[in-house]
């Protein structure tokens, strides 16, 4: 027959388990949503540090190819930390990524674009 303690043990294993899932969902579901970020901001370091970009949205449709980056800096980003490339043609709306992302967020708008990102920072 199990004792008290046993009995609480295992509830309070639920209780962690639950935790530890509702954390999980949150970081997957992303925590923070940036500010609007428009064209004539030019580059803009949303967040430094590693973590996951959930998703982006074109709040405003530009004329012009924009980048999101791997970077901690607006300066020197290169081609190759490229983690999005929004399109001239894309519409407004909201574009799921769930990238990993390790040194930061640069966010640098196409010409007459607006977006904003959704991430989660890594623990």
């Amino acid at each position: 027959m199990a004792t008290l303690d046993d009995i609480l043990t295992t509830q309070k294993n639920g209780v962690v388990a639950i935790n530890n899932l509702n954390q999980t969902n949150a970081y997957l579901g992303g925590r923070v949503t940036s500010s609007v970020v428009a064209a004539a901001a030019g580059a803009t370091l949303v967040v430094a540090g590693a973590g996951r970009l959930i998703n982006y949205s074109i709040t405003v449709k530009g004329t012009g190819a924009g980048t999101i980056y791997n970077a901690a800096a607006t300066t020197g980003t290169a081609a190759s930390n490229a983690l999005v490339v929004t399109t001239a043609t894309q519409e407004v709306g909201v574009v799921q990524c769930g990238l990993h992302f390790s040194n930061g967020l640069v966010v640098t708008p196409g010409t007459g674009q607006s977006l904003n990102v959704t991430y989660s920072i890594d623990p």
